[in-house]
C-alpha cells in the first residue's frame, strides 16, 4: 500500500511545474518531537492537490542548521528540491532562520501570526484573573471523574448536553475561545455543582461581572475563530484569502465608545 501511494505522489509531484510546502514541529502526547511536511501544488489539469510527504521522527535539537538540513532531505527525497516556490512555517525564529538558508521564499503562516495577536491581546486585556479562574473551574472537573459525574448529572436534570468542559492550551489555536464557550453554555450546572452543600472545594468562583467580561471576551474571539478556519482552508489557495480576511479582523475590532475598558486591546491587534 505504501508503495503504491508513493508512487502515485511522485507521479503527481512530476506533473507539477512548481510545489510549495508547509512544514511544522510538534511533540507527541509521549514528548517525541516530530517533523511534519505537506506539499501542495496544481497539477496541469488546474487541479489543486496537498499531501502529506513525511511525519518524521527527530531525535536531534531544533538548531537552525539542523532544521534546515531536515527541510532540504524531504525536498530531495522526493526530487522537488528545484521546484520548491515558498515554504510556509510559522513564526519559530531558528525555523525562520532555518528556511533562509535555503533557495526558497519562505511564507510565514498567517493563522500563527493571527494566533500570537489574539495571545498578546488577551495577556494585556486585564483578563488574567478570571481567566485564571476558569482554568481553575475547568481542571477541578477534567480532574475528578467524581465532580465530572456531579456535573453530568446536573446538565441532565436540566436537560442539557452531557459534555466535559474545555482546558485551553497556549498552542492549541482557539482553545481559550472553547474554554470559555463551553464555560458559559454550562453556567448553569457549573455554578450549581459547585455551590451545592456537599460539593467541597476551594475554588474561587467567578461572580457576573466576571461572566459578562467572558461573554465579550468570546464576542471578540470570535471573529478570530473563524478567520483562523479560513486561513487553514484546503480547498482553495489559502494565502488567496489573506488580505480579504485581514480586512475583516480590522473592520471588525475598531475600537468604539461602547467598548467596555478591557475590550479596548482591540485596538492593539487591529494596529498589528
Amino acid at each position: 500500500m505504501y508503495l503504491t501511494e508513493e508512487s502515485r505522489v511522485k507521479a503527481m509531484l512530476a506533473d507539477a511545474r512548481y510545489v510549495s510546502l508547509t512544514a511544522d514541529y510538534w511533540s507527541s502526547v509521549a514528548n517525541d518531537s516530530y517533523l511534519g511536511v505537506t506539499g501542495h501544488m496544481i497539477s496541469s489539469q488546474w487541479e489543486l492537490h496537498s499531501v502529506a510527504l513525511g511525519v518524521k521522527l527527530i531525535e536531534d535539537r531544533h538548531y537552525t542548521a539542523a532544521c534546515a538540513e531536515h527541510f532540504k532531505s524531504v525536498a530531495m527525497d522526493w526530487e522537488i528540491f528545484d521546484k520548491v516556490s515558498t515554504f510556509s512555517t510559522d513564526n519559530v525564529r531558528n525555523v525562520t532562520a532555518a528556511v533562509g538558508l535555503l533557495p526558497f521564499q519562505h511564507m510565514p503562516c498567517m493563522a500563527h501570526t493571527l494566533q500570537l495577536s489574539v495571545n498578546k491581546g488577551i495577556a494585556e486585556s486585564g483578563l488574567d484573573v478570571v481567566l485564571s479562574k476558569c482554568r481553575k473551574i475547568v481542571g477541578h472537573f477534567k480532574h475528578s471523574p467524581a465532580n465530572q459525574v456531579e456535573l453530568k448529572l446536573h446538565q441532565s436534570q436540566m436537560k442539557m448536553s452531557e459534555e466535559g468542559l474545555i482546558q485551553d492550551v497556549a498552542t492549541r489555536w482557539n482553545s481559550t475561545l472553547q474554554m470559555v464557550d463551553r464555560l458559559i453554555c454550562n453556567k448553569e450546572p457549573v455554578v450549581t455543582t459547585l455551590t451545592a452543600p456537599t460539593h467541597k472545594h476551594n475554588l474561587k468562583l467567578l461572580n457576573d461581572a466576571e461572566w459578562e467580561k467572558l461573554r465579550v471576551l468570546k464576542m471578540l474571539l470570535e471573529p478570530c475563530r473563524y478567520a483562523t478556519e479560513i486561513l487553514g482552508g484546503e480547498l482553495y489557495v489559502s494565502c488567496s484569502v489573506v488580505m480579504p480576511t485581514v480586512t475583516y479582523l480590522r473592520r471588525f475590532m475598531v475600537v468604539s465608545d461602547d467598548d467596555p475598558a478591557f475590550g479596548a486591546w482591540a485596538q492593539q491587534w487591529r494596529k498589528s
